[in-house]
């Protein structure tokens, strides 16, 4: 039997429809431009390389070129048929996230070899508090295997526009840039080390260092979904946000974030969103862990089995808590040292995998995931026993 294909002929129909659809979407509800386009010519296939700053990225992105680039995504977004079967149609890959998967690597391999384009953000998430997050040195090697051109591309504004945690977009500037395009025999000479740097160096964007001002009367709801840790009084969930400012219900701190995408306040001396990040770090670090206490807990919760392909079904809804052990759902737990990975989705979403199984936890509009993986990291674990996560490790940024 002949294998099935996996660029076909309708993606060229399809991608055209949903490059218009992008293009009318990204600059109406988001304010996007992009000047620079890129004709991927008969025969070639290209890599597009880019940062990572809003969920529309792959959007606006693809208005770019003339042809199908097939993006690369978290599996999470195939959870549900209807879903599942869309994205597929399109062409879009499913990547396990934070673990090698070697069936998307097949997956985009195929579609090299059949004269398609990839799209992929390196960094595999959205940024939260503007440091480049971890990316796999394996990248060079693999791309010189494929013989591509490589076009890395460049977003900016969408920190601004549309922040991790955000509940409403922002107005500002948001533009895209092809910085550079690698041909093969522009990069045949080179090293994969210094490949892989000039991929690192010309992906990393700081939105808050451009100068660029982002108008909201809301601009610091829902930071909570971020910041857990009050650096004043060093009291956990204490923080809520009401338009511009980030209030401690303890001990009265007061920050503003400001329109310039900066921390400003009295109380403490963070200036950027990496400071703070990184302090909550070091508390979860230096946190005293009590044997069958519980250390964060949670209201107005969904948990559900997330499985790609499948339809999604709600296990509990309620309450959530984290012991030195186990994640308790009332009277459904879960042993910590079964979970092998875990990331955030959106801004409130936290997802896990215990024995090749997905779960998804659903919070309110205030609900902080963060807080739960980077105890992940710190407690008994199986991700923290093989350092599977590279992306929320108490390891500083």
């Amino acid at each position: 039997m002949k294998k099935e294909r996996f660029v076909k002929r309708r993606h060229k129909i399809s991608h055209w429809c949903l490059r218009k659809i992008a293009f009318i979407y990204s600059r109406l509800f988001i304010g996007y431009r992009c000047k620079d386009k890129y004709k991927i010519k008969k025969g070639e296939s290209v890599v597009v390389l880019a940062n990572h700053q809003t969920d529309a990225d792959p959007f606006c992105i693809l208005t770019s070129f003339n042809k199908p680039v097939y993006p690369i995504a978290t599996d999470n977004i195939f959870a549900g048929r209807f879903r599942a079967r869309l994205f597929s149609r399109l062409g879009v890959i499913p990547k396990r996230k934070g673990v090698a998967d070697l069936r998307t690597t097949l997956l985009m391999s195929r579609a090299i070899k059949e004269g398609g384009s990839l799209l992929i953000f390196p960094e595999g998430n959205r940024y939260f508090a503007e440091f480049q997050f971890y990316i796999a040195d394996s990248l060079a090697k693999y791309f010189r295997s494929l013989g591509v051109t490589i076009v890395l591309f460049n977003l900016y504004g969408g920190n601004g526009v549309s922040p991790r945690f955000k509940n409403k977009n922002r107005k500002g500037k948001f533009t895209g840039k092809i910085v550079k395009v690698l041909k093969p025999e522009d990069y045949k000479d080179l090293s994969d080390d210094e490949l892989n740097k000039i991929i690192k160096d010309n992906l990393r964007v700081f939105d808050s260092e451009s100068g660029e001002l982002y108008k909201s009367k809301t601009r610091a709801e829902y930071l909570e979904r971020i910041f857990f840790v009050c650096p004043k009084c060093n009291k956990t969930n204490t923080l809520y946000s009401k338009k511009e400012l980030l209030h401690c219900s303890n001990c009265g701190l007061k920050v503003e974030y400001t329109e310039d995408l900066h921390l400003k306040s009295d109380d403490t001396s963070f200036t950027k969103m990496i400071e703070w990040w990184n302090y909550q770090k070091r508390y979860i670090s230096n946190m005293e862990i009590k044997k069958d206490r519980v250390i964060f807990e949670d209201d107005n919760i969904v948990l559900r089995l997330n499985e790609p392909f499948r339809k999604k079904t709600v296990l509990h809804k309620g309450h959530i808590a984290i012991t030195d052990t186990q994640l308790v759902f009332n009277d459904f737990k879960i042993d910590l040292s079964l979970i092998s990975i875990a990331s955030v989705v959106s801004g409130r979403n936290l997802l896990f995998t215990v024995n090749g199984i997905n779960y998804a936890v659903r919070g309110d509009k205030r609900f902080n995931p963060l807080k739960y993986i980077f105890l992940f990291n710190k407690l008994d674990t199986l991700m923290k026993k093989n350092s599977a996560d590279k992306y929320y490790s108490l390891k500083e940024d």
